[in-house]
């Protein structure tokens, strides 16, 4: 059985703003990352969280991003899946992203 639930939200600062390609079939890509910071409670204790979190986006998304600026601050909405299928490392499928 295959659950469909599969959504991420994060905010976080651009890091690293990949160059923007395209693949055979001519849709735009971009791979980037966010860097996130916040202090989250957990079993009643207060955490500092600092992580970084790979993205990609394709297609007019891809675009838009390719036109931020390393440091802008962004709301990233998508779906987790595997770098590749022979890689397990995580990479979030951007579907939403807007400048906060």
């Amino acid at each position: 059985m295959q659950l469909e639930c599969n959504r991420t939200v994060i905010c976080g600062k651009i890091a690293k703003l990949g160059v923007l390609r395209y693949t055979p079939a001519g849709v735009a890509v971009i791979e980037f990352t966010v860097n996130h910071e916040s202090r989250q409670k957990e079993a009643g204790v207060v955490r500092q969280i600092i992580l970084d979190v790979l993205a990609v986006a394709l297609g007019p998304l891809a675009l838009t991003i390719a036109g931020f600026k390393l440091d802008s601050m962004v709301k990233l909405t998508g779906f987790l899946n595997r770098k590749s299928y022979m890689s397990a490392q995580l990479v979030l499928h951007t579907e939403h992203i807007e400048l906060i």
